[in-house]
């Protein structure tokens, strides 16, 4: 019963900690936690976007599948009301006002200090112009709620308020209601509560508008949270049937190395161990765990199969298992403890994400190597273990001398290649099909959502200073306008002015019996009955007394929301962003910032980006530098000879730069997954150049160049099928591995040793 205390021991922390996984971890899908933390302040506002931000929320839908454009426009209004009152959506326009009825109205009493008006617009002579245009415009199909505000706002103020908080260039009207160039698809804006990297949540709106879409009407939609949304699917499926070929793979593999449906069995354990001790403790240090996490780390924790197939390629008939294992601990313990430092490496990354991957996989492998350690010893048999390829690793050692040289020449390669080395573009690695992708710039165009990735930056003590040089930017953006540099822009103080601006507008308001005097001039001859205009005279009264408007009063508006994208504090002050449109001529631009205040500051997100990439994958070479270095001290010290590190070391060594050179001379860009699969080449190849250097008598090589052959074979065959995947970070991954494991192989057997 003592002898079997480990086990019961191991079953008890199994058991528990497959419970707690399954009713007590929580898996989330926010793409932010693989975003670095922000650097600076580009970086900063960077990474606000991409995971907040107004454009990272979008969702455009365009309604089809008849010709019957009445219809269309009925269906558009019928989903927009719809989605008006789901919680889920902040906005939702289809035609010129973007605003719930609601939200106007809390709007309309401040419509003459939200807008410039000129100096003559009380005058008689002006009020006579207003006066003449709403008679034009009655005799047309104005929506009812012009014509029932016309009594107080002959000037139509508000609806110069409502034109300019729309953005872009506003698709064109069919019955009215957005519509493409061709009339053929009736267009909806709508943006979501949850941000863009919130992928169960994108989900659920995705299915909250195909359910509200009436039936007989066809629906294209797309938006960075649906494609990201969409990408995890395709990535769901794709995982799902090379993972169901890859495990019937390796089954046979085992079956036909060992004979023994018995040892199948058992090599699942460490395996199943390590996943639940990964799972378990990751969610208890991080309160959660990533679904990419879960994903990869289960891939890298691969590694730990390995564990059990050397215990069993290296029992002998009538020897204990336990034995045999003490004997093997030594080399195997090494090979775990240094898998484990090299990915102990990514837990310094400023990527939580990586973090989080990082401790997933330490704590698997160090789970697995236990299970082997101390409960396979009393699962497993004493009989003799049959094996197809007795490979035999005898022989004398053989010089090191061609690995040097071919390491010289991968890295030269590497070093001196003119062909970009890193992959720094996020959009490379996209699994969206083209024609996904296709379909995005289509509808982009079509409702004219603008590409936003330039921007000006405007800092301040203050909001209202922010608002105030955001006033002063309209002349000199209107004269890059003017000049073709730019194609449009939007500011805060186009969503709010500054309170010192309101409380100008205010101030210019006419006395009521002037006003009355100019409005009664003006009306003469019109067909307009005198008491008509009393709310007109009474609204401009009130605003004379209204209190400016600020950011804080309007933060639980729509409005207020995209004014919070624009204007928000930072640090100890304030920031205010001018996304710039269709910006065609970017030197002009970056020459006219330079001149400007030192309080406007241009920046480029695309650059920035790709920036930021470049500098996380110079950083996550730095950390796999680092975990190098760990594995050398650690192997060190433990092998106690350099002839032996070098044996061990120089062939994954070489196998990584050979894999990287030949990878990027096929035609490919190492991105972060390359070098999170060269973490996964780097275990094992440690590992198979510990085992080789093993000294011991020929049977035992024999039974050594079994068991590695067998780890390297089924390992290569896995990430073989894995590569076939058309999904780029799968496909990077699993050729990376295979080739890595393949020449770690047989630089290792090359470099055995007698």
């Amino acid at each position: 019963m003592k002898a079997r205390l480990p086990l019961w021991l191991w079953l008890v922390l199994l058991a528990a900690g497959t419970l707690y996984s399954l009713t007590r971890v929580s898996v989330v899908s926010d793409m932010a936690a693989f975003l670095p933390r922000g650097e600076g302040l580009e970086q900063a506002l960077l990474l606000d976007a991409l995971r907040e931000g107004p454009a990272a929320r979008l969702i455009i839908v365009a309604l089809g599948g008849t010709e019957d454009t009445v219809r269309l426009a009925a269906a558009s209004r019928a989903l927009a009301e719809r989605l008006q009152s789901d919680s889920r959506f902040l906005r939702v326009a289809n035609g010129p006002s973007a605003l719930p009825t609601a939200e106007q109205g809390r709007w309309f009493p401040y419509r003459y200090l939200l807008v410039p008006l000129a100096p003559d617009a009380f005058t008689a002579d002006r009020l006579r112009v207003e006066l003449e245009a709403r008679l034009r415009e009655l005799s047309a199909p104005l929506p009812a709620l012009d014509k029932a505000r016309l009594p107080a706002d002959p000037q139509a103020v508000f609806r110069r308020v409502l034109a300019g908080w729309q953005e872009g260039s506003a698709p064109p009207l069919q019955h009215g209601v957005w519509f493409d160039a061709a009339g053929r698809q009736a267009l909806l804006l709508l943006e979501t509560r949850a941000g863009g990297f919130d992928l169960d949540a994108q989900a659920a709106a995705h299915a909250a508008i195909l359910a509200a879409v009436e039936a007989g009407v066809s629906v294209e939609l797309t938006g960075p949270g649906i494609i990201a949304a969409a990408s995890r699917d395709i990535i769901r499926s794709e995982v799902q049937w090379l993972s169901a070929l890859a495990t019937l793979v390796l089954l046979a593999l085992l079956l036909v190395a060992y004979r023994s449906p018995r040892l199948l069995l058992l090599s699942i354990l460490p395996l199943a161990a390590g996943i639940v001790a990964a799972v378990t403790l990751t969610a208890l240090v991080f309160g959660s765990l990533h679904g990419i996490t879960l994903a990869f780390g289960i891939t890298l924790l691969g590694v730990a199969i390995d564990y059990p197939l050397h215990l069993f390629s290296h029992l002998h008939s009538g020897e204990a298992p336990r034995l045999t294992l003490q004997r093997i601990w030594p080399t195997l313990r090494l090979g775990v403890a240094s898998s484990a430092v090299g990915y102990l490496a990514m837990a310094a990354s400023p990527f939580a994400g990586l973090a989080q991957l990082a401790v997933f996989t330490v704590s698997g492998l160090v789970a697995a190597a236990l299970t082997v350690r101390w409960v396979l010893p009393l699962l497993l048999p004493s009989a003799p273990v049959m094996r197809l390829f007795p490979l035999a690793a005898g022989g004398a050692g053989r010089g090191l001398w061609p690995l040097p040289l071919l390491l010289l020449l991968a890295l030269a390669y590497l070093l001196l290649t003119p062909r970009p080395l890193l992959e720094t573009e996020l959009s490379a690695l996209s699994p969206v099909p083209a024609d996904r992708r296709a379909l995005d710039e289509r509808l982009r165009r079509a409702v004219g959502a603008p590409d936003v990735s330039r921007l000006l930056l405007l800092q301040g003590r203050s909001a209202e200073e922010v608002l105030q040089r955001s006033e002063a930017l309209v002349a000199p953006l209107d004269a890059l306008r003017t000049e073709d540099i730019i194609g449009g822009y939007r500011l805060p103080s186009q969503y709010l002015p500054a309170a010192t601006t309101q409380g100008a507008r205010a101030a210019v308001l006419p006395e009521p019996a002037s006003l009355a005097a100019a409005l009664e001039a003006a009306r003469q001859g019109l067909p307009f009955r005198a008491a008509l205009f009393q709310p007109f005279v009474r609204d401009v009264e009130l605003s004379r007394t209204l209190a400016p408007l600020t950011p804080s009063a309007v933060a639980d508006t729509l409005v207020g929301t995209r004014l919070s994208a624009l204007l928000r504090p930072h640090g100890d002050g304030w920031l205010g962003v001018v996304p710039l449109y269709a910006v065609q001529d970017e030197a002009a631009l970056m020459r006219w910032s330079v001149q400007a205040t030192p309080s406007v500051r241009y920046l480029n997100l695309r650059a920035a980006a790709d920036q930021m990439v470049e500098r996380f994958l110079r950083g996550a070479g730095a950390y796999l530098l680092a975990g190098l270095v760990l594995i050398l001290l650690l192997l060190g010290a433990g092998l106690r000879s350099a002839a032996q590190l070098t044996r061990v070391v120089l062939p994954v060594l070489t196998a990584l730069a050979l894999t990287a050179a030949l990878l990027h001379a096929l035609g490919a860009q190492l991105s972060l997954f390359h070098l999170m699969a060269m973490l996964l080449v780097l275990g094992l190849g440690i590992d198979y150049g510990l085992f080789f250097a093993r000294r011991a008598a020929t049977e035992e090589r024999a039974r050594t160049g079994h068991a590695v052959t067998v780890c390297a074979i089924s390992t290569a065959s896995v990430f073989g099928i894995l590569a076939l995947s058309q999904i780029p970070v799968l496909h990077a991954i699993g050729s990376t591995v295979a080739l890595g494991v393949t020449l770690s192989y047989g630089f290792a057997r090359f470099v055995r040793t007698t």
